[in-house]
């Protein structure tokens, strides 16, 4: 039996992949894990997910490929829940299955389970890491330097036993590599349906909010969280706003800082001409992206956010910080503006400026975005996957 692959044809093959967050959870391991899925499911191959499941999810909801671990929330407010190492239904899946790949998530968790998993049924293990894990060590309760180290430790123990380690963007690849990851490290950009983005109206999207058709709109869609160095945009954002006549700024998402930045907002006093948005589902995002004349984004290490390639699909120009993750998607000068982060707010809303008030050149920034972000689109994801699987078999086979 064979299955399409990106050369030529690979044999039908059956695919575990855990990750510790799934739908409904939206963040961008979530839609990687169900890219990744459908894209296989294309091309004939059988993806099985195993995802925690969330206290309010009813399991019954889902695909038959999807497999739950009964799960706790975490505290604060994260996008994770703590999954529980038994489920009778994923025990009896992997004893029943012949699987021929594991492809994991995360470095702990249900990432290590994967791994032992994959040791155990002794086939070949893939993992991707989808971000800079480190950036989260302020939150664990612990001296912020041993936390560090750990997480660096657990990284690089936990992807040398891999056959085959991804990433999204050269950046994160080379921050391995530096970090003592010696087996083969894989770019696999984040995929996206690009189709679903074309020719997209956002008019009505500005109706609603009361933006009329020649404003201005600073947008940034994504989590409300602490590392997205949020503060710092919305500082530069209303330096726009008070110079700029007619410019608006719109915010889709939610998370942590939803309600710190709303305070910020009003403190800032341009409450009036910003708009917050809230969470909104993943299908109904192309018109939100095509509502606005230039996303914005502040972060200081991303790998290949999903809403960067979602906006570039739309023909929109990105001004965002210089730093990991935004240097690998936004090429200066022609598919956006990069601003150093040292020039402050002040640095960010003067190039915001400049692209809002220059038609011409937003347009053509925004026309490369689109033509440079093609390699995203899910089919030639797929394909490279594809190629991945076949040398983690390859390298599985020669060390067995």
């Amino acid at each position: 039996m064979e299955a399409s692959g990106g050369e030529g044809y690979y044999r039908v093959m059956r695919v575990a992949i855990f990750t510790a967050t799934y739908y409904p959870t939206v963040n961008g391991v979530s839609h990687c894990v169900s890219f990744y899925a459908k894209g296989l499911q294309a091309r004939g191959h059988e993806p099985v997910i195993f995802a925690p499941c969330p206290e309010d999810w009813d399991p019954k909801k889902d695909p038959d490929n999807v497999l739950r671990f009964p799960s706790i929330p975490l505290p604060m407010d994260w996008d994770y829940h703590i999954a529980m190492p038994f489920s009778r239904r994923v025990v009896q899946a992997l004893h029943r299955t012949s699987f021929d790949i594991v492809h994991t998530q995360h470095p702990v968790w249900v990432g290590a389970w994967g791994q032992a998993y994959a040791r155990w049924a002794n086939i070949p293990l893939v993992t991707t890491v989808h971000t800079e894990y480190q950036l989260f060590a302020h939150v664990v309760p612990l001296p912020e330097p041993l936390v560090d180290a750990y997480l660096n430790s657990r990284v690089r123990n936990y992807c040398n036993k891999c056959e085959v380690v991804t990433c999204a963007v050269p950046s994160m690849r080379k921050r391995l590599i530096e970090r003592g990851v010696t087996v083969p490290v894989e770019i696999l950009p984040n995929p996206t349906e690009l189709e679903r983005f074309s020719g997209v109206d956002g008019s009505g999207v500005r109706k609603q909010h009361g933006i009329g058709p020649e404003d201005l709109v600073i947008g940034y869609i994504g989590r409300l969280s602490a590392e997205k160095n949020l503060h710092f945009l919305f500082e530069a954002v209303a330096l726009v706003l008070k110079s700029v006549p007619g410019t608006w700024f719109m915010v889709v998402g939610s998370g942590p800082e939803a309600r710190a930045l709303k305070r910020l907002a009003r403190k800032l006093q341009i409450v009036d001409r910003t708009v917050f948005v809230g969470n909104v589902e993943h299908d109904a995002i192309p018109p939100y992206q095509a509502a606005l004349d230039v996303f914005a984004a502040a972060s200081l290490s991303e790998t290949q956010p999903l809403a960067y390639t979602e906006a570039m699909a739309c023909r929109k120009p990105l001004v965002a910080v210089r730093a990991p993750g935004a240097e690998d998607m936004v090429e200066h000068e022609k598919t956006g503006l990069l601003v150093e982060h040292k020039d402050g707010p002040q640095g960010m809303a003067q190039a915001l400026r400049r692209v809002l008030e220059d038609k011409q050149l937003r347009e053509r920034l925004g026309n490369n975005a689109y033509r440079w972000v093609q390699q995203f689109d899910l089919p030639r994801v797929t394909d490279r996957l594809l190629e991945i699987y076949q040398l983690a078999r390859e390298r599985f086979e020669v060390a067995d």
